[in-house]
């Protein structure tokens, strides 16, 4: 009776054991990026009117927002704007104008900086404006001769600030223009009113589909 008792308890036990669930496939995984859907963002009350892919992600027009969701895009992944606040979407491979803009004034100033600096130098003007003593009788000269040391180390102090900040201006030219060389890729340009655009970089095949099918959402 007893062997008997012991063959059922390792019986109960080994049944007992296969019924342990010890994290095997059936478990469920905690959403990751890949498992967002517009649907899953809606605030409540708000549904999804139009959906249509977007590079790796998806683009959606709701009763109330636009919404860009794309993993693989630099920046930012998900955009989310206001449907009243939505003027255009199209697409387009004109980059960043803001950093055209800004490169080309940084240019223009550091150009001109330097311009001045090297004409200062080239001037020389410091030797121009130092005084030497004369003689024994020439008192006067002193107080002249203060204020000469005084405007030369003014404008050497001048053409070094030039110099420098013309070198600067010029560096910061070069990397404003690369970063606009960047943007100017095909991208999904959603248009705000008093606002700047949201641009979502896509190949321009996705990016028409997208504009198209959002804008047609838009107009309903």
């Amino acid at each position: 009776m007893e062997r008997d008792g012991r063959a059922d308890g390792r019986t109960a036990t080994s049944d007992a054991s296969e019924g342990i669930d010890f994290g095997g496939a059936e478990r469920t995984a905690p959403p990751g990026a890949a498992d967002y859907d517009p649907e899953t963002l809606c605030y409540r009350g708000e549904r999804v009117v139009e959906r249509t892919p977007l590079g790796a992600g998806w683009a959606a027009v709701t009763t109330h927002r636009v919404l860009a969701y794309d993993p693989a895009t630099d920046g930012r992944r998900f955009e989310a704007v206001d449907r009243p606040n939505v003027s255009d979407v199209a697409v387009d491979a004109a980059g960043d104008q803001r950093l055209l803009g800004w490169g080309l004034r940084a240019a223009v100033y550091g150009l001109a900086a330097l311009g001045g600096g090297v004409a200062l130098r080239a001037m020389n003007l410091g030797e121009t404006l130092s005084v030497e003593p004369s003689g024994a009788g020439a008192a006067p000269v002193g107080s002249v001769l203060a204020v000469t040391d005084a405007l030369a180390g003014a404008l050497a102090v001048l053409t070094t600030l030039l110099l420098v900040g013309g070198v600067a201006l010029v560096v910061g030219t070069i990397g404003l223009l690369a970063r606009y060389l960047r943007t100017r890729r095909p991208a999904l340009v959603v248009e705000r009113f008093g606002d700047d655009p949201v641009r979502l970089s896509v190949s321009r095949g996705d990016g028409e589909r997208a504009a198209r099918a959002l804008s047609a959402a838009l107009e309903e």
